[in-house]
């Protein structure tokens, strides 16, 4: 799909290179990853009958 979207040499493709160079993508997903983890010990900690 992107390369349907995106001019070869173009501001898009010059733009998604940064990204993958930063390694956003896995940013994200580490993100993701954590906020899934905080939620599962939120979830335990307000389900708890103390």
């Amino acid at each position: 799909m992107r390369a349907r979207v995106t001019s070869k040499g173009g501001t898009t493709e010059r733009g998604i290179a940064a990204l993958e160079d930063a390694h956003v993508r896995e940013a994200i997903a580490a993100a993701v990853d954590a906020a899934t983890r905080r939620a599962t010990e939120m979830g335990d900690l307000l389900g708890r009958d103390d």
